[in-house]
C-alpha cells in the first residue's frame, strides 16, 4: 500500500527556489559549432537582428489581456491553486477515501470515509468505487491548457456516474478525471512512475489567492532574437530531483544594453511555438528560484524571433507544491536581471 499522506517526493518549491538560486551561473556561455577558430569569428561579428517592429500600445493591451487571463484561470475550479496531493502509486491496490486509514487520506468533511480503491499492474491503472459512493467520470484538459487560456470551469452536468473506470490519457493532453464532490484526481505519469494528482475545488488557497505581482510592460524587454540552428542534447532537470534529455534543435541569439546572450531552444524543430525555461539574476529573489517561461513563435523568414519577456509567467511549482516543473537546462541561465513578466507569489 502508498504512504498515508497528502505530500509528495522530493522538495517543495520553497526549498527549491534557495536551492536553484544558488546553483544559478553568472556566465552567458556563447554556443559554437564546427571549428574552434570558426565559432569565435561568428562571435566576433555577429550583431542584433534588426528588430520586429510593434504598436506600444497594441503591446500593452496584449500584456494585459495575457496577465488577465492569467489570474482568472488560476482563479478558476480545477486550476493549480486546487491541488492538494501528487500520490505515488505502488504495483498493487492503493485505497483513498477520509478514513485515517485510507492509503491516500482526503479532506474528512469533503469525502466519503472509503471513496474507492486505485488498482495497478504496471501501466494499467484502474479505479474502482466502494459500493454507493458517488463518483463520476469526464474529460479533464485543465493543467495542459497553455498559460494565458483564461478562466474555463468544468462541465459536469452530463458526466455519468461509474463504478470502475481505467485512468490515463483521453487523447491531445486530456486526461480522465473522476470527482467526488469538490475533489476529482487525474492519472500523471513520469517516466516509469505512476502518480494520482488530487484536486480540491473548495482549497483554502484559493482565499489567499490575490492575484500575481508583475514588472512594469515595458518594449524594452520585448526583444528580437537570431534564431541560430544547431544540433544539441540537453538534460532538462526537474524538481523531483531527475532530469530528461531533449533536443535543441536552435539556440536564440540576442542583445540586452549592448551585450550578447544566448538560450537554447527545446522541441520539434518544425514546430510553429516554443516554451523556453529560463533563470535570470533575479531568480531565488524578486522571481521563482526554479525559474520561469516564456513561449515564443517559430522564426520568420529573416531568422527572428520576437522573445518578450513580458510574457514570462510562473510555472505550477509557484502556486502548489504538487506539481513536478522542469528547471532551467545549465546554459539557460541568464547573468542578466530580467525586470519584466511575473514575479514570485508571496503567500
Amino acid at each position: 500500500m502508498g504512504e498515508r499522506t497528502l505530500t509528495t517526493t522530493g522538495p517543495a518549491p520553497r526549498e527549491l527556489a534557495g536551492r536553484v538560486s544558488r546553483l544559478r551561473s553568472f556566465s552567458a556561455r556563447p554556443r559554437r559549432s564546427g571549428a574552434i577558430l570558426a565559432g569565435l569569428v561568428l562571435v566576433a561579428c555577429s550583431s542584433p537582428p534588426d528588430p520586429v517592429p510593434v504598436d506600444p500600445e497594441v503591446h500593452r493591451h496584449a500584456i494585459a489581456s495575457f496577465h488577465e487571463a492569467r489570474v482568472a484561470e488560476l482563479e478558476a475550479p480545477d486550476s493549480w491553486l486546487s491541488l492538494i496531493a501528487l500520490h505515488w502509486l505502488p504495483e498493487g491496490e492503493t485505497t483513498l477515501g477520509s478514513s485515517a486509514d485510507a492509503d491516500l487520506v482526503l479532506p474528512a468533511d469533503k469525502a466519503a470515509p472509503v471513496v474507492g480503491r486505485i488498482v495497478r499492474s504496471g501501466d494499467d491503472v484502474r479505479f474502482v468505487a466502494e459500493p454507493g459512493v458517488a463518483v463520476t467520470m469526464g474529460i479533464d484538459s485543465t493543467l495542459s491548457l497553455p498559460a494565458g487560456s483564461g478562466a474555463i470551469p468544468p462541465d459536469v452536468s452530463t458526466d455519468p456516474r461509474i463504478e470502475e473506470e481505467a485512468l490515463g490519457s483521453a487523447g491531445d493532453g486530456k486526461s480522465i478525471v473522476l470527482r467526488h464532490g469538490p475533489i476529482n484526481w487525474i492519472l500523471v505519469s513520469r517516466g516509469d512512475e505512476k502518480a494520482l494528482r488530487v484536486r480540491d475545488n473548495e482549497s483554502p488557497v484559493y482565499d489567499v489567492f490575490d492575484g500575481i505581482e508583475r514588472y512594469p510592460t515595458s518594449t524594452d524587454w520585448r526583444v528580437t532574437a537570431r534564431w541560430v540552428p544547431h544540433e544539441k542534447t540537453v538534460m532538462v532537470p526537474n524538481v523531483l530531483g531527475t532530469s530528461s534529455e531533449s533536443s535543441s534543435p536552435a539556440y536564440l541569439e540576442f542583445w540586452i544594453d549592448g551585450e550578447r546572450h544566448t538560450l537554447d531552444v527545446t522541441g520539434a524543430p518544425d514546430s510553429d511555438r516554443f516554451m523556453m525555461v529560463f533563470a535570470d539574476a533575479t531568480s531565488g529573489d524578486e522571481t521563482y528560484g526554479g525559474g520561469r517561461y516564456v513561449w515564443f513563435d517559430r522564426p520568420d523568414a529573416d531568422g527572428r524571433v520576437v522573445l518578450d519577456f513580458n510574457l514570462a509567467y510562473n510555472p505550477p511549482c509557484v502556486w502548489t507544491g504538487y506539481a513536478t516543473c522542469p528547471l532551467p537546462t545549465r546554459d539557460n541561465r541568464l547573468a542578466v536581471a530580467v525586470h519584466a513578466g511575473e514575479k514570485d507569489w508571496e503567500h
